[in-house]
């Protein structure tokens, strides 16, 4: 018997290719099937911009002696800005500006700093413009102004301070406040 299971083996594997070769080959899968799924991103229109056209970098926010809360951002050429209010909203719309950079469109936010300032952000909008769009936590007048700099100009808008009644409270962190609902 020892000598005829070599024989069998050899017997199986010369039948196993042999219906290999018999058989109709498959198709092979489509593409997508092979490839493992990706998430589809949605394709936006790549906008032409003018590379003349003036720029809107570092959105900042300072609190200034006094209580003053001041909100920038650097334009790289001088540019029409109007003022539209809304209720816990203020815009400064830049014309014809764009924001070349994706870091400078992400939101500064000011909650925990004693200001009605809620926060600031750089929004591009479709008919080319930008808009520092300030969001307010409580109503205030602040007043605006642009002043020339070397590289530019830059749009400041000052915030008058908080009356001593309208100061927010520091909020308490989690932790102090879990031991305190421990004892």
């Amino acid at each position: 018997m020892r000598r005829s299971l070599p024989f069998a083996l050899a017997g199986l594997l010369i039948g196993s290719f042999a219906w290999a070769e018999a058989s109709p080959p498959k198709p092979a899968p489509p593409a997508a099937a092979q490839a493992p799924v990706k998430k589809a991103r949605k394709a936006k229109k790549a906008k032409k911009r003018d590379p003349k056209a003036p720029v809107a970098n570092s959105p900042g926010f300072q609190l200034l002696a006094g209580g003053v809360s001041r909100v920038s951002v650097e334009i790289s050429q001088k540019v029409d800005i109007t003022e539209h209010k809304a209720e816990g909203r203020i815009a400064y719309r830049m014309k014809g500006v764009v924001v070349p950079t994706r870091t400078n469109r992400l939101p500064l936010e000011t909650m925990f700093f004693p200001t009605p300032v809620g926060r600031v952000r750089l929004a591009e909008l479709d008919d080319g413009d930008v808009d520092l769009v300030i969001e307010l936590k409580q109503p205030s007048t602040p007043s605006y102004k642009l002043v020339e700099t070397e590289g530019g100009v830059t749009l400041q808008v000052d915030f008058p301070a908080l009356a001593a009644g309208n100061q927010p409270k520091p909020a308490a962190p989690k932790q102090a406040q879990a031991e305190g609902a421990m004892r």
